[in-house]
């Protein structure tokens, strides 16, 4: 029996910006109830490509079917009139709107006697969270939800007008593994209802789980094809040009001495007294849940966070930060979770972003608040080539660099100095497999020159490839603290759901 035509096909499609082609023939379809994965290294023309299936963009040659019609998608709404809805990983939310003011938000109102009805848009969307998410609370503002409930939120509006294919990119950057399993189970139901899914992500392992085929690009054509026994996480790097070879783990470190002493410290969202210790030339993993806890510990170490109790000593001295202006003065460097909002300027140059925290390091004097414009370039340089950053020039803008050279050009940052504390929150969330990699030894460099490192991560395998100890963090406390020699994925996430105490 011949199979129905696919409810989307994607056929040789091109699209150049000036002289870099973004894509270059580049086929793919989709049939209902299917999941399909899309993988490739920051800059082989995934954004390219969705963005085109979004009507953002518009391809220079090829053709768009749904349902076995040809269709012009020459704007976001030709793509919504289609049943294709994209779900971007920080797609915005209002969050003072509960689930059902979001669902409805730029969309008609169901209305009665002419006033909208209110009670008819709250019956449509409890009728799709029963079904994909029963646990979600609709009636509650997004703001206090977290974060994989606020994914479910946006699950819950691209379906709740009969959305026939989901486009979901990097829904799962910022969930742990244990909340992306929640995740994909949802996703399961909605594959069932004979919604068609393209998966986007950088973790292969949940590509080769969730996907029933994948399609590989690299340089912006389609560099292979898996599905069935051969779409394995192996397949696809080998695909991208990587290697599957596992990262290097390092030794356990013999404790050389305390760089750092956090003493029964409350801020934030930190739900109980807090204490742990740094030694030079370790790393501290911080794993746990989004909103776990661990973010508020980096943030009173940075000065971010306004301290209310408890003591922290850096080298012995009394250390109490009223900014992050005081954390730099006395060897804190810091890394944020968000790049785009938090971690760059996006529209200033590289030279700008990379030296912008030390510039009294470039000062023709130090009495003089006048650049050293020679010496400042000079710096960038030698630090962009520490961190392995790809650039064509010091003065090309931060967003024209791939995400996992952006995150290079954070930490390069850094690369002007040996810190004392380096504090990494989320350091490699949402660059591709290479990227990740690379980071991860650059971290692993900076431990080795003597800082004391603390990773905080929902990525449970990071923080079982970079932990020299790992401390669990649950609702604001950490609940175990477990040395590299001891720690297992399943201890982990025991520990992340569980409240019991754990000591090493």
């Amino acid at each position: 029996m011949p199979r129905p035509d696919p409810v989307l096909a994607l056929e040789g499609l091109g699209k150049s910006f000036g002289a870099t082609h973004a894509l270059r023939d580049v086929s793919l379809t989709l049939h209902s109830g299917e999941a399909h994965g899309l993988v490739g290294h920051n800059g082989a023309g995934k954004s390219t490509l969705i963005k085109i299936v979004a009507g953002v963009h518009q391809p220079d040659i090829g053709t768009i079917s749904v349902q076995g019609v040809r269709v012009d998608i020459n704007a976001p709404v030709d793509a919504y009139n289609a049943g294709i809805r994209v779900i971007h990983q920080d797609a915005p939310l209002v969050g003072d709107f509960d689930t059902v003011d979001n669902c409805y938000l730029g969309r008609p109102y169901p209305r009665r006697w002419g006033m909208v009805d209110k009670s008819a848009m709250r019956a449509a969307v409890a009728a799709i969270a029963k079904e994909i998410a029963p646990d979600l609370p609709i009636d509650r503002a997004v703001a206090l939800l977290n974060t994989s409930q606020r994914q479910f939120v946006r699950l819950v509006r691209a379906l709740l007008d009969n959305g026939r294919i989901l486009v979901l990119d990097e829904p799962t950057a910022a969930l742990s593994a244990e909340e992306s399993q929640r995740f994909f189970d949802v996703l399961e139901k909605v594959r069932a209802r004979g919604t068609a899914i393209v998966l986007v992500t950088h973790r292969l392992d949940e590509i080769a789980a969730v996907c029933s085929r994948a399609t590989v690009l690299v340089d912006g054509a389609v560099s292979g094809r898996f599905e069935g026994s051969d779409l394995t996480a192996g397949a696809l790097v080998s695909a991208m040009g990587g290697s599957e070879s596992p990262e290097a783990k390092t030794p356990d470190r013999t404790p050389t001495s305390t760089v750092l002493e956090l003493g029964q410290i409350k801020a934030g969202g930190l739900a109980a007294p807090t204490s742990l210790s740094l030694q030079s030339g370790e790393i501290v993993a911080l794993y746990g849940l989004v909103g776990s806890g661990r973010s508020d510990l980096l943030n009173a170490i940075w000065g971010s966070e306004k301290l209310a109790s408890g003591t922290m000593t850096i080298e012995g001295t009394p250390y109490r930060p009223r900014s992050p202006i005081d954390a730099v003065r006395r060897g804190v460097s810091y890394v944020p979770s968000d790049r785009h909002r938090t971690g760059l300027f996006e529209n200033k140059s590289l030279l700008f972003n990379a030296t912008l925290p030390l510039l009294r390091r470039f000062r023709m004097a130090d009495w003089l608040p006048v650049p050293n414009r020679q010496r400042e370039r000079k710096a960038f340089v030698d630090a962009a080539r520490s961190v392995g950053l790809v650039y064509h020039s010091a003065d090309q803008l931060a967003r024209t660099l791939s995400g996992g050279n952006q995150q290079k050009l954070i930490f390069s940052r850094w690369a002007h100095r040996r810190s004392k504390v380096m504090l990494l929150d989320e350091p490699t969330e949402g660059v591709d497999i290479v990227a990740k990699a690379a980071l991860r030894k650059i971290i692993r460099d900076m431990a080795k020159d003597g800082n004391g490192v603390l990773v905080s991560t929902s990525d449970r395998d990071e923080a079982l490839a970079l932990g020299d100890r790992i401390l669990v963090f649950r609702l604001g406390t950490i609940v175990a603290d477990i040395p590299r020699s001891q720690v297992t994925p399943t201890a982990l996430s025991t520990a992340a759901q569980s409240m019991e105490i754990v000591a090493a």
